[in-house]
């Protein structure tokens, strides 16, 4: 796998592995805010990370009523309202010695 373009991650996260990116804040990060900045959000990857370029990306939505709808990221920022959502994620591990 092609990881040469992977945009860069926080200073800020432990990195455990690199391709792919394995990083997480430290336990002591995570307790001082009550929402986790970005900065501090944890990265976990099965492969390479793309960028894409907002002036020649789209997004198309096969199957509509109307036939394939095609978006610009200009269209997808201006068209629609931003929403914030808090949500918990949580990793889990197996204990095995159980």
């Amino acid at each position: 796998m092609d990881y040469y373009a992977e945009p860069p991650y926080s200073a800020l996260l432990d990195v455990r592995g690199t391709q792919p990116i394995n990083a997480e804040p430290t336990a002591a990060a995570l307790v001082e805010f009550n929402v986790t900045p970005e900065d501090l959000v944890y990265c976990r990857n099965h492969g390479p990370v793309r960028e894409f370029d907002e002036d020649s990306y789209n997004l198309t939505i096969k199957g509509t009523s109307k036939g394939d709808l095609t978006l610009s990221m200009k269209d997808l920022k201006s068209t629609f309202s931003r929403i914030r959502v808090v949500a918990t994620l949580q990793a889990s591990f197996q204990n095995k010695f159980q």
